[in-house]
């Protein structure tokens, strides 16, 4: 048997299409009177660390205004639509 041997040679580091970069926003310079949104995944300690984050903010800024978000450690894309039309900042931390 002398057979033809074909083998098929593949690239094992593939190919990665990179993702879209985006500028960032342009930085708020006053948040009186700014609705800034707090997001937490809910771990042990992150409600402290807002509401301790909340007083400081009003206290420099008594007309800003603070909301608290929760949810996953990624946020859906269903959930950054909704809230961008509400807020003037955002604070993403989470607990670990």
């Amino acid at each position: 048997m002398s057979g033809r041997v074909e083998l098929d040679v593949l690239n094992p580091r593939g190919v990665i299409e990179p993702l879209p970069t985006y500028a960032p926003n342009k930085r708020i310079t006053d948040l009186a009177g700014k609705v800034v949104g707090f997001y937490s995944n809910e771990k042990d300690g992150m409600e402290n660390f807002y509401t301790v984050f909340s007083e400081l903010l009003k206290k420099k800024y008594p007309t800003a205004r603070t909301t608290f978000l929760a949810g996953d450690y990624t946020i859906n894309d269903k959930n950054a639509q909704e809230w961008v039309p509400q807020l003037d900042a955002f604070v993403y931390g989470v607990g670990d």
